[in-house]
C-alpha cells in the first residue's frame, strides 16, 4: 500500500505531499477554501475552482497555486495525481493518487457529500487500494433527512417569519452552506440580503460560472419587507445582527440532528442542512470505492473504523489510537467479507452507466456517456437497454410491470434478518425508494451473482406474468437479494419508472442520434411514428430510420392545444374565416384499426380497450384500416352526460372485475367516440396532410357513423364578435370551451404548438398533482379528505403547490382516495400524509392571485376539486406558468 504518515498531519512521504495541514508545508493538497483546509503553503495543489476561491478569500499568489482540472491527470515523483469532485463545496476535490510502478492507489475523500446540492459540483468516487475517509458524522444515528425534507423546513422557517411580520435570518458558513441556502430562496422566488462577508463568497462563486446565484445585495441598515437573510454562525450576536429586534434565527448544520441544537447554538430553530456525508453516505463511498485498506480521519473516526472492523474491513483512525485494540478478528468478521462483491456483467455496466449520467451535470457530457455505451450493445440487447433508459421496464408490446413501492417495501422486508424499523427510518430519511433498497440491502450482506440484460429481462416478463401480488413479491424478493445492493438500486428505478438521472425523452433520442451517425430530426420522427424506442433503436443502429412508418396499433402522441386567456388573441393568430370546434368535457383517445384488430389508446399511449368495449365492437363496422384521434364522453338519451358520469368507467372496472361482481354494462353510462381528426387512412399517412383534407377524409369515413359514433362539428367565424357567440353557446351546450384550428396545419404529435388554441370557460380548470393528503374532521375524521396539490415549473422541473381542496368528490371517492394515499404514503407528519405524486385532480376555482403561502407564488381562490382525472398522469399536469398567465 502507498505509505501514509500521521506527523501533525497526513503525509504521502513517496510523493512529499501532505493532506490538508494545518501549517504552511513545501507541497500540500487544499481540498476546499475552508479556513481549517488552509494554510499559506509553498505551493498548494487544488482544484481550478477552490485555486480562484483561495485568491479572492486569502489573497493568495497566483505562484503558489498549482491548479488542476477535475479528471485531468499529472505525473510527479512517480506517481500519477488526479482529482475528482467532492459534492462538498464549490470546487472542493478527492484526491486520487496512483503509484505508476506497480498500480497501487489511494483515494483521500477530505470533505465530503454524496447528495447533490445545488452550488456544489456532485461527488465522483473512483476505485482505490487504500482510502482515507472523512468521519464526521459517522455514528449511526447520522442519518440525514431527505433534501426534500430539508429544504421545507428552510421554506417553512422562512415563511413562517415573513407571514409574522418577522425577519428570518439563516446562518451558514460564507463559503458552501450560505450559498446553498441563498440558491434555494432564490429558486423559491424569495429575495435575501447577505451578510458583507457572504456576499464576498457570493460574488467569488458566480466569477466561478455558479450561475444559479443572483446578484449577491449586502445588508444595510434599511430591511425592504419579504426578505430574509443570511449571515455566517457567528455574525448572530454581531452588532448588525443584534439591532433588529423582530427577527428569527435558523441554524443551518447537520449538528441539528443532535437534542439541544438550538438551545446549544442559541437560535430558534435549527434545520439539519449539511455539506457532509451522513452514516449511509459514508457507507455508500465505501461501497463505491471498495478499499483494502481504510484510514478513517476527523469527527468520529474511532468508533467508524471500529465499526468497519466488525463487518470484516481493515479499518483504523489515523490517529492510531485505536491500534491498542488489535486483536484477532472474530470467526463472525472472519466469515465476512470486506465487501459485498460485485461481480462484473452486463447489467453491472448499466447500472455504473446510471451513476455516472447522474453525476453529470452537462447535456453534452451525458449525451456522450449514453450515446458511447449505446453504440457498443448487440442488436439484442440494445432495445432492452434503451427502453429502460426511457423508464419502461418492458415495450409496450409486452405488458406492464404494476410493481409499486408497497410491493417493493414488502418484498425487502420478507427477506431473511430484515427489521421493519431500519427500513422505516431508512424510508424516512431517504424518501427514495430505489436509494432505500440500496442501503437497506447493504446491511443484509447478500450474495451477488452476476446478471445479463437478458436475464433481467426475463425476469421483467416473469414478472408481468405473475398470477398475483404474492408472487410477485416472493420473485421481488428472490432477485433483490442475488443482486449486488448497486444493481438492486438500478432494478427498483427501472420498476417505478424513476431513474432520477436528469434524463429526458430528447435527451435520449440525441443520444442514439449520436451514438449511430443518424440525423437527429430524423430520428424523432422515427420515434414517433414507431412509438417504440427500443425498435427505434435498432432502426438507428441498421442505418433504416427512414423506413419508419405510421401504422395502426401503435399509437403516437397526441397533437395538443395551447391555452388562450381572451377571443382578441385566437383572432389575430389564426386565418380567417377561422375554423372552430366544441371542446368536449371527456377523454382524448385514439381509435386504431386495422382489419379486423381494433384498439383504443388514452393520450398516454395506455390501451383502455377493457374500458369501453362496446366502441370497438362499433368501430369493427366502420371500412378499411384507420386511425382516428378524438374524444370519449358520457352520453345517454340523446344528451352529454358529465365527467363525473364518465368516470365511473375509467380505471375500476374491466370486463372480468364486470363478472366478477356480477355487474352488467348496461349499469355503466353508455359512451360515444366524437372524432376531430383522421391520422391514417387509405393505406398511407395523413400527418402532412392539412387538416381541412383530414377532415374530408374523416367525413368520408363517418357518412354513416355507427350508433357510439359522432364527428365533432365546425363552425366558422370571421370576427371577434362571433368567435365570442360560438364560445358562449358552448358554454351553453355544456362544453368546456372552444378549439380554434388553423384549416392549413399538419398534424403535429406531441407538440403544443399555436395551431390549435383553446379557449376555455370565464376561469379555467387546473390539472393539479396531489403531493399531500390529510385527515379530516368530523364524520371525515377517519379519511384522508383534505388535498394539497401543485403544478409543475417548467423551468426546473420541480413540483410547486399552488393550493389545497376538500370539496368536490363523492364519499366513495374519499374512500377510494384514502386507501390510495395510505398505500403511497411517502412520509407522515401527524395527520399529513406527504404521497408520491400520481393522482391527478382537475381543480375550479374563482380567481387566481399572487401569494407567499405557498412555494408556486400563487394561491387559488375558492379551490374545488372538479373531477378525478384518472386519464392523466403527472407528466400531463399544468404548468406553473400557465397558471402565472392567467393572473
Amino acid at each position: 500500500m502507498l505509505p501514509v504518515r500521521d506527523q501533525q498531519g497526513l503525509h504521502l512521504p513517496e510523493p512529499d505531499l501532505w493532506l490538508d495541514p494545518h501549517r504552511p508545508r513545501p507541497f500540500a493538497f487544499v481540498s476546499h477554501a475552508h479556513a481549517d483546509h488552509f494554510a499559506r503553503h509553498e505551493c498548494c495543489l487544488c482544484s481550478e475552482t477552490t485555486a480562484a476561491l483561495l485568491r479572492a478569500r486569502y489573497q493568495i499568489a497566483e505562484s503558489r497555486l498549482r491548479p488542476l482540472a477535475f479528471h485531468s491527470p499529472i505525473e510527479h515523483a512517480g506517481h500519477r495525481i488526479l482529482l475528482l469532485p467532492a459534492g462538498h463545496i464549490r470546487g472542493s476535490a478527492m484526491l486520487h493518487i496512483t503509484r505508476l510502478s506497480d498500480g497501487k492507489s489511494l483515494l483521500y475523500t477530505g470533505d465530503f457529500k454524496v447528495r447533490p446540492g445545488r452550488t456544489a459540483e456532485p461527488v465522483v468516487f473512483k476505485h482505490a487500494d487504500t482510502l482515507i475517509l472523512e468521519t464526521t458524522f459517522a455514528l449511526p444515528k447520522f442519518v440525514f433527512p431527505s433534501a426534500m425534507e430539508v429544504e421545507a423546513s428552510v421554506l417553512r422557517f422562512v415563511h413562517g417569519c415573513l407571514d409574522g411580520g418577522e425577519i428570518p435570518i439563516l446562518l451558514g458558513y460564507s463559503l458552501g452552506k450560505a450559498q446553498e441556502a441563498l440558491a434555494l430562496l432564490h429558486e423559491h422566488g424569495i429575495p435575501a440580503l447577505l451578510h458583507p462577508k457572504v456576499a464576498e463568497m457570493t460574488e467569488a462563486c458566480r466569477t466561478t460560472g455558479l450561475t444559479c446565484l443572483p446578484e449577491p445585495v449586502i445588508l444595510a441598515d434599511e430591511i425592504p419587507p419579504g426578505h430574509a437573510i443570511i449571515a455566517p454562525p457567528n455574525a448572530v450576536r454581531s452588532t448588525l445582527l443584534r439591532r433588529l429586534k423582530n427577527a428569527r434565527t435558523a441554524m443551518l448544520s447537520g449538528w441539528a440532528m443532535t437534542p439541544g441544537a438550538a438551545y446549544r447554538y442559541r437560535v430558534d430553530e435549527a434545520i439539519p442542512l449539511s455539506d457532509h456525508a451522513d452514516h449511509p453516505g459514508l457507507l455508500e463511498c465505501l461501497q463505491r470505492v471498495q478499499p483494502k485498506y481504510v484510514l478513517t480521519v476527523h469527527g468520529y473516526a474511532q468508533e467508524f473504523a471500529a465499526e468497519l472492523r466488525q463487518r470484516g474491513i481493515e479499518a483504523w483512525s489515523a490517529s492510531g489510537q485505536d491500534q491498542l485494540e488489535l486483536s484477532l478478528p472474530t470467526a463472525k468478521a472472519q466469515a465476512k467479507h470486506s465487501f459485498i462483491k460485485r461481480p462484473n456483467c452486463g447489467f453491472a455496466d448499466f447500472s455504473d452507466l446510471l451513476r455516472l449520467v447522474a453525476e453529470t451535470h452537462s447535456r453534452l457530457g451525458k449525451i456522450e456517456h449514453l450515446s458511447r455505451y449505446l453504440a457498443a450493445l448487440p442488436p439484442e440487447t440494445l432495445p432492452l437497454a434503451t427502453h429502460w433508459l426511457a423508464g419502461n421496464p418492458l415495450p409496450r408490446s409486452e405488458g406492464t410491470l404494476h410493481t409499486g413501492s408497497a410491493a417493493l417495501r414488502r418484498a425487502l422486508l420478507s427477506l431473511p434478518k430484515a427489521r421493519e424499523e431500519r427500513y422505516r427510518t431508512l424510508s424516512l430519511s431517504q424518501n427514495d425508494a430505489a436509494r432505500t433498497a440500496r442501503l437497506f440491502l447493504q446491511e443484509l450482506t447478500p450474495a451477488p451473482e452476476p446478471e445479463e440484460l437478458h436475464g433481467v429481462h426475463q425476469f421483467f416478463q416473469q414478472l408481468a406474468a405473475a398470477p398475483g401480488s404474492l408472487s410477485k413479491i416472493e420473485l421481488l424478493a428472490d432477485r433483490m437479494i442475488r443482486f449486488n445492493p448497486a444493481e438492486s438500486e438500478t432494478l427498483v428505478r427501472i420498476l417505478t419508472g424513476d431513474l432520477r438521472i436528469g434524463l429526458k425523452e430528447g435527451l435520449l433520442e440525441d443520444a442514439l442520434a449520436a451514438a449511430f451517425g443518424a440525423d437527429p430530426a430524423i430520428l424523432r420522427h422515427a420515434h414517433m411514428l414507431t412509438g417504440d424506442i427500443g425498435e427505434t433503436a435498432l432502426l438507428a443502429q441498421q442505418r433504416r430510420l427512414t423506413e419508419a412508418s405510421l401504422r395502426p396499433g401503435v399509437p403516437i402522441k397526441v397533437m395538443l392545444a395551447s391555452p388562450e386567456s381572451d377571443t382578441a388573441a385566437i383572432f389575430q393568430r389564426h386565418p380567417s374565416p377561422l375554423w372552430l370546434e366544441p371542446k368536449f368535457d371527456g377523454i382524448r383517445a385514439q381509435l386504431h384499426k386495422r382489419g379486423n384488430q381494433v384498439s383504443l389508446f388514452s393520450r398516454d399511449l395506455r390501451s383502455i380497450d377493457s374500458q369501453f368495449p362496446e366502441l370497438l365492437a362499433e368501430a369493427r363496422k366502420l371500412p378499411g384500416d384507420f386511425i382516428l384521434d378524438g374524444e370519449i364522453i358520457a352520453h345517454a338519451e340523446g344528451r352529454k352526460l358529465t365527467f363525473q358520469d364518465l368516470q365511473k368507467r375509467l380505471g375500476r372496472l374491466t370486463l372480468s372485475q364486470i363478472d366478477l361482481f356480477s355487474e352488467t354494462a348496461s349499469d355503466l353510462p353508455p359512451v360515444v367516440f366524437v372524432a376531430f381528426d383522421q391520422l391514417y387512412g387509405n393505406q398511407s399517412s395523413l400527418l402532412e396532410a392539412p387538416l381541412h383534407i383530414r377532415r374530408q377524409h374523416l367525413e368520408a369515413l363517418l357518412q354513416a357513423p355507427p350508433h357510439s359514433f359522432r364527428m365533432i362539428p365546425v363552425a366558422t367565424a370571421h370576427s371577434i364578435e362571433q368567435i365570442e357567440t360560438a364560445f358562449k353557446q358552448a358554454l351553453l351546450d355544456g362544453h368546456e370551451g372552444l378549439i380554434s384550428k388553423n384549416p392549413s396545419s399538419p398534424y403535429s404529435p406531441g407538440r403544443r404548438g399555436k395551431s390549435w388554441l383553446k379557449l376555455k370557460g370565464i376561469m379555467p380548470t387546473l390539472d393539479c398533482v396531489v403531493v399531500a393528503a390529510e385527515q379530516g374532521h368530523g364524520k371525515r375524521s377517519e379519511w384522508l379528505s383534505d388535498y394539497t396539490f401543485a403544478l409543475r415549473d417548467t423551468l426546473t422541473g420541480d413540483l410547486r403547490v399552488i393550493g389545497k381542496a376538500y370539496s368536490g368528490l363523492t364519499d366513495l371517492e374519499i374512500e377510494e382516495l384514502t386507501e390510495h394515499f395510505h398505500r403511497h404514503t411517502l412520509e407522515k407528519q401527524r395527520r399529513k400524509h406527504w404521497v408520491e405524486p400520481n393522482i391527478v385532480l382537475e381543480i375550479a376555482f374563482d380567481s387566481i392571485r399572487s401569494s407567499r403561502r405557498h412555494d408556486s407564488g400563487l394561491a387559488l381562490r375558492f379551490p374545488r376539486i372538479k373531477a378525478i382525472r384518472r386519464d392523466k398522469t403527472s407528466a400531463e399536469i399544468d404548468t406553473l406558468q400557465y397558471a402565472q398567465s392567467l393572473l
